[in-house]
């Protein structure tokens, strides 16, 4: 399979650490001491410190989210050369969506005139885009598919909550904070060349509490008596981030030494899931690899959800990191929990 593209669109609107912080203050102040609220700035000072976030994009009033996605998906069929009656199947992934039902992938076949193309949605949280690359490789290996466009629109600011209403209640709203907006769209074909390409998912489904954007009707569907220690709201962001990323990693390290798919395979370059610049470079130690050839984009865009993999590799691409016939790691740690592992020499 070969990558005909992979582009990318941000938002217009830089967001710094020093913006959220005064967005924090503002917002809990009616909720915290002055010395609680001061507790809460300095841990969110080391938290960005130690995931290595600086800045985030986000949109300005003026920017919506269908039209910057549209756009990436232009830019993407531009790119490879294609006719949008080329394309036949299109695949829209990730968290950012308007509704429910139908699949988000409605909008952007008609937007961008790919009409002889079915869609659908993959949603698996961070690792939607890997997702459906996995199962673009197995329509085009089995030929019912020739051309597929994989596109996310990742604008969760109807997610933006700066209020933090207790010192406790920062283990799980932290994350929330290093979330930024993005994106991208990416056309795979069938290639004449083999890429070596092998793709692993493993899932944890009793860790599913780590991670949610819960529903109005969340209880219906937990499964379990709810006891998280947070307060759960409909579509108010929960993240357990140190738990997610300490389970996450563990995980993925051990499916990597476990696997000699992936412990024997020598790579020219290395993608994690953008959560973390520091959680990336401590996989890349547990893990043996030279950090390196690690590409870490976190401290570029901050955490993009399922855009950060296709925007990483877009963006090391335009600065020659990546480039045709290099061999190529992602890994990835998603609410979930799932962790997945993908190798594959990369094509155009």
């Amino acid at each position: 399979m070969k990558y005909r593209a992979i582009e990318y669109v941000l938002p217009s609107r830089k967001v710094s650490n020093e913006e959220v912080l005064q967005r924090v203050q503002r917002d809990s102040r009616s909720d915290l001491t002055e010395a609680e609220l001061n507790r809460v700035l300095r841990l969110l000072k080391f938290a960005f410190r130690a995931m290595g976030t600086t800045v985030r994009y986000g949109r300005t009033d003026a920017e919506r989210p269908y039209e910057l996605c549209a756009e990436a998906g232009r830019r993407a069929l531009l790119d490879a050369q294609m006719d949008p009656k080329e394309v036949d199947l299109l695949i829209y992934v990730g968290v950012g969506r308007g509704f429910v039902e139908p699949a988000t992938a409605n909008v952007f076949q008609d937007l961008l005139g790919l009409s002889n193309a079915t869609c659908f949605d993959v949603m698996d949280a961070c690792a939607s885009w890997l997702r459906a690359i996995h199962i673009a490789r197995s329509f085009i290996d089995s030929g019912a598919y020739r051309n597929i466009m994989v596109i996310n629109a990742e604008f969760n600011g109807n997610f933006e909550d700066y209020r933090v209403r207790s010192v406790e209640e920062f283990d799980y709203r932290f994350p929330a904070f290093s979330i930024g907006e993005a994106a991208t769209a990416t056309i795979v074909s069938a290639s004449q060349q083999h890429d070596d390409s092998v793709t692993e998912f493993r899932t944890f489904g009793d860790q599913r509490d780590k991670c949610l954007i819960p529903l109005p009707n969340w209880a219906d569907y937990m499964g379990t008596d709810h006891n998280l220690g947070a307060e759960l709201e409909p579509m108010r962001f929960v993240s357990f981030g140190r738990d997610i990323m300490e389970f996450g990693l563990n995980k993925l390290v051990e499916q990597y030494h476990k696997e000699p798919a992936f412990h024997d395979y020598d790579p020219d370059i290395v993608f994690f899931h953008a959560a973390s610049d520091g959680m990336a470079r401590d996989g890349m130690r547990q893990c043996g690899l030279d950090e390196s050839i690690g590409y870490y984009s976190h401290h570029q865009f901050a955490n993009t959800v399922s855009a950060s993999i296709p925007l990483a590799m877009a963006a090391a691409a335009e600065q020659g990191r990546l480039e045709h016939g290099m061999r190529v790691i992602v890994a990835m740690a998603s609410a979930g929990i799932s962790t997945g592992l993908s190798r594959f020499t990369y094509l155009t």
